[in-house]
């Protein structure tokens, strides 16, 4: 178990993020947590791009400009300023073994940022941080690259005969005190397995050796690099043999600390943990259990510096788009010291991940004597948070009785209950062999006004599924409490009957041709009758023009925008559009002089949105003032929107007429597209990127032209 966990406090760890280039951070960049079910809203009021750089309990750690926060005021969103001058050291949250970090010590130079809940946001130098963990704090790392957001939440549909599955009780009675106890033993007899130890390779492959020796052929090394050395995860792998795309994970990790990592045993942090992975294979084995689902079961390494394997293995899933349907993670599972009766264990629950959470309860109620307890301490305490920050469905199960030997060389396995780590073991198969049967959560689900005041239109993504039936969509004004349920057989439902202005939260699941139903997943949305404001609208000098854009709006029914015009700072607005624009840029090309924009939305019955943000811009003439030609310059603008899923526009401008070519480079400094290649005629020109098929994460836009090369940082999220 990591430090974090000795007394329920976290730290959140931000490192300076990709080498910095044209574009890459904004020099005037703030931090600022968005509170809960506004994370998007900030994305859309924006004028300029917003990076979400880590999901919190509270909400989402982002980065916007100065300019920026002016619009997010003005659009209530809620937020709080963490860091006016962010970047110029590192972010990291400690486990120690104070109640509650109030302060530091004067030997750890850190300031504390944020506190929320069990976690304090703190920002020091790295060597601060390196002194830290020699102190016995825990130091969780993230890479600072950008996260995706997802408000949705999900909730567990009526569970019927899946909480009470014969062929399920069966299975998991052939999960064994005397396995548990000997995989324990073998992994405490290594002595340490400290996570910097030179035996860190022996361990992994002595973990891969037992996972062979279950029966299963698919047993590999994971490496990764953390503080100039190679360590390991260990994964073990059984194909689906309905949908091998699809993938359940069950982990722990197996290092393990001490106070003299020469004696770090760790058979309870976290040999029991990984042992849960180890019996649930070997028990799926000796049955023969041919799952529908790809069914991975995994060690990890280095969790006791910060979550590192876990960290590394996640952040390569998400940028290789796997889908990951869940995540279960097992760390710390067998000290008990509570009496006969009480058989209590604490599930730890995610945002996004609540129905995760409540069937690993149900599946403890049905199946063990097990008395779950929900709780939201040690969220970022171990490995699933890993995956949990990268939106992949996680949960989490720890003891409730923290062991008094964590992090001691008495942390042996004569002081745990084999009975009690049985029972969690055998839970945790009972979910894994329920997920494996149920329907998949559907994606990518949204909700859009349809602008006539009493209707939304419900929209989601394909999902592969096995035998699906039917969409269950159910509608109600309170999370999580539905007044109306229908059925259809397609990605769409136009809902009506509804309260204008009134908030509707919209949950969709999906059957299968044996009534089996899927987590719901739920979003909100307001039935509005007149559109929103245009959001995001910039205005930018150009040689004889002001060049205008603004974000697009969502409404079904949008016809267009108009936009509005003044000379100064004073008089009237005029409009300057004789009919409504489709589109969300437009060059103004006024007499010279200042003027001040705004934008409106109209719908297709002709209502008009109440207008947006002013923005300023300077027309200016030709070097000499009269009828020159327009000088144009060489230079490549941010794209937009950014971060961006998966179009994107990406502005230039070409100076003389000559050869062009515009390029996209990964992460790799791989050339990923070309969108211009060619002669060009100067002025101003935009280039549309598709980044379908592509993965989540940080990409170049090159721009190279007259002898110059230009650079932008883009973010693609998904």
């Amino acid at each position: 178990m990591s430090a974090r966990l000795l007394r329920c406090m976290l730290l959140f760890v931000l490192l300076l993020p990709v080498p910095s280039v044209s574009g890459a951070v904004p020099q005037d960049e703030v931090l600022i947590l968005v509170r809960a079910g506004q994370a998007a809203d900030a994305c859309r009021v924006s004028p300029s791009p917003v990076t979400a750089y880590q999901r919190l309990s509270e909400g989402y750690l982002m980065g916007v400009s100065r300019d920026a926060l002016k619009a997010l005021q003005r659009a209530g969103v809620a937020y709080r300023v963490i860091d006016e001058r962010p970047w110029g050291a590192s972010y990291a949250v400690v486990t120690h073994g104070n109640p509650a970090i109030r302060t530091l010590p004067a030997s750890l130079p850190a300031q504390i940022l944020h506190r929320e809940g069990d976690a304090a946001l703190v920002k020091g130098h790295a060597s601060t941080l390196e002194l830290m963990r020699a102190s016995g704090y825990q130091v969780v790392q993230v890479t600072g690259e950008p996260v995706p957001v997802d408000e949705s939440v999900t909730h567990l549909p009526p569970l019927g005969d899946l909480a009470a599955d014969d062929s399920i009780r069966a299975i998991i009675q052939m999960v064994s005190d005397s396995s548990i106890y000997n995989y324990i033993l073998g992994l405490q007899n290594f002595g340490t397995r400290y996570w910097n130890n030179a035996n860190r390779d022996t361990v992994a492959r002595w973990i891969r050796g037992k996972f062979l020796a279950t029966g299963m052929t698919d047993a590999k090394i994971d490496s990764f690099t953390y503080s100039s050395g190679t360590h390991f995860n260990v994964v073990a792998t059984t194909m689906g043999n309905v949908n091998d795309q699809a993938e359940i994970i069950v982990g722990g990790h197996h290092d393990a600390t001490s106070s003299n990592t020469s004696l770090a045993p760790g058979a309870d942090d976290n040999a029991s943990g990984t042992v849960a992975a180890l019996e649930m294979a070997r028990v799926l084995r000796a049955v023969n259990y041919r799952p529908n689902l790809t069914l991975r079961f995994m060690t990890f390494g280095v969790e006791e510096a910060g979550l590192v394997g876990s960290n590394s293995y996640a952040t390569r899933a998400r940028n290789a788009n796997r889908d990951i349907r869940a995540m279960l993670n097992y760390d710390m599972i067998a000290n008990r010291t509570q009496t006969s009766t009480d058989r209590d264990v604490y599930v730890v629950w995610y945002t996004g991940s609540e129905a995760l959470s409540n069937l690993n309860s149900a599946m403890m109620r049905a199946y063990t004597t097990l008395n779950p307890i929900q709780t939201t301490s040690y969220r970022s305490g171990s490995d699933s948070y890993s995956f949990s920050n990268r939106n992949y469905k996680s949960t989490f199960v720890i003891e409730r009785d923290f062991s008094p030997y964590y992090h001691t060389p008495n942390d042996l396995l004569q002081y745990l209950d084999m009975a009690y780590a049985r029972e969690v073991v055998q839970s945790g198969l009972a979910m894994l062999l329920t997920l494996d049967k149920m329907p998949p959560a559907v994606a990518g689900l949204r909700v859009r006004d349809r602008g006539d005041g009493v209707s939304l239109l419900v929209t989601w993504d394909s999902v592969e599924a096995m035998d699906l039936s039917q969409y269950r969509v159910r509608v109600g004004v309170a999370p999580g409490v539905y007044t109306n349920t229908y059925n259809t057989g397609v990605k769409s439902m136009l809902v009506g009957g509804l309260t204008s202005g009134t908030r509707h939260y919209v949950g969709v699941s999906m059957v299968d041709q044996v009534a089996l139903e899927g987590m719901i997943t739920e979003v909100s949305g307001v039935p509005r009758l007149v559109p929103l404001s245009p959001a995001g609208l910039t205005a930018t000098s150009v040689p004889r023009a002001v060049s205008l854009k603004w974000r697009k709006n969502q409404e079904v029914d949008l016809r267009g925008y108009h936009l509005y015009r003044r000379n100064g700072t004073s008089g009237a607005f005029a409009r300057i559009t004789a009919n409504a624009l489709t589109d969300t840029l437009r060059l103004d090309s006024a007499a010279a002089g200042t003027y001040q924009y705004y934008s409106t939305a109209i719908d297709s019955a002709g209502n008009e949105s109440t207008p947006s943000d002013t923005v300023a811009g300077t027309v200016a003439t030709g070097i000499g003032g009269g009828t020159e030609e327009v000088a144009y310059e060489y230079r490549l603008d941010q794209n937009y929107p950014n971060p961006f899923n998966p179009m994107t526009q990406i502005p230039f401008e070409v100076a003389t007429k000559g050869r062009v070519r515009l390029s996209v480079f990964d992460v790799l400094g791989r050339e990923v597209a070309v969108l211009v290649d060619g002669e060009m005629e100067p002025g101003r020109h935009t280039a549309a990127w598709d980044a379908s098929g592509r993965s989540t994460g940080v990409y170049f836009a090159t721009y190279n032209a007259g002898g110059r090369v230009f650079t932008a940082k883009m973010a693609l999220v998904r």
